[in-house]
């Protein structure tokens, strides 16, 4: 991505704070201890919360997102639906085994209630 480009997607997402995007971008990535009120974990949380995921990948490289992505910077991201879908991202990212889609133990409880809706079953049969 060009640095022009860089700048702007980092200051939309800083637009509250006067941070040089540059030193910015270097404590997200580990290079430097602090900017402002952000130390790493912040940085990371603010980026994944309000930058796409393409832009992610543009930013860092799959290979950078691989070390960045960790169990503790997930569990900071505020929307659960985006924390599953990092810790995904991270699992995939890592090498580690992945459930086959839609059926893990989280989703099986969630979508169990969906498929036999109790709506159908919750009155007595009669005989007519």
């Amino acid at each position: 991505m060009e640095e022009e480009k860089k700048n702007r997607l980092i200051k939309s997402i800083l637009w509250d704070y006067n941070i040089n995007p540059k030193e910015f971008i270097e404590v997200a990535m580990g290079e430097r201890e602090k900017v402002g009120s952000f130390n790493q974990e912040r940085a990371l949380v603010r980026l994944f919360e309000r930058v796409s995921w393409y832009d992610l990948i543009t930013l860092f490289k799959l290979e950078g997102l691989a070390g960045l992505l960790t169990k503790e910077v997930i569990s900071k991201i505020r929307m659960k639906e985006l924390r599953e879908k990092y810790e995904l991202a991270r699992k995939v990212l890592q090498g580690e085994t992945v459930p086959l889609s839609g059926w893990s133990i989280e989703n099986r409880e969630r979508i169990k209630h969906t498929l036999l809706s109790n709506r159908w079953y919750s009155h007595k049969q009669r005989i007519l």
